[in-house]
């Protein structure tokens, strides 16, 4: 072998060498991400089985649908402090999932009824809470509703047998 082949042999080597390590740097990386996923989803589930977050939502889904803010506070004292709680966790959840911190379907699995079934309660309070205090309050946790809702009527949909 001349020098020239042998120059040849070692720059493919090193090119080789180069694009394996890209590929591997890129596998990291994927992997890195889907470890965050998975480390989130487990701090979602975590912060979802607190004894005051269950609790707040054990209160909240035995109220009236469309509760205003008058009645919440009528309901009992600390109740508000109960929907605000709900509240501020689904609104968090709703702009983790949009961003792909979350994965849409594990919250779906693991929440997806109570966030509907919540936001029924809560609705009108929300609302009363935009014009009161802020117009954008609860934009997260509606649009997490709604993306529920959708999926729901989209396996519904699916489902079906042909007719």
């Amino acid at each position: 072998m001349n020098t020239q082949t042998l120059l040849i042999i070692a720059q493919l080597f090193g090119n080789l060498a180069i694009t394996v390590g890209i590929i591997i740097a890129i596998l990291q990386v994927k992997q890195m991400k889907k470890q965050r996923k998975e480390m989130a989803a487990f701090e979602f589930f975590h912060a979802w089985q607190t004894p005051e977050f269950s609790k707040a939502v054990n209160e909240i889904q035995f109220l009236p649908d469309g509760v205003s803010t008058e009645e919440l506070k009528a309901a009992k004292p600390e109740m508000e402090s109960y929907a605000f709680l709900v509240h501020s966790f689904f609104e968090s959840t709703g702009i983790l999932v949009k961003r792909q911190i979350i994965s849409f379907n594990v919250v779906n699995d693991l929440v997806g009824g109570v966030i509907q079934v919540t936001w029924k309660k809560l609705e009108t309070w929300i609302h009363e809470w935009r014009q009161a205090r802020n117009p954008v309050a609860g934009e997260w946790f509606e649009w997490l509703k709604s993306e529920i809702e959708n999926e729901c009527k989209l396996s519904l949909k699916n489902s079906k047998p042909d007719e």
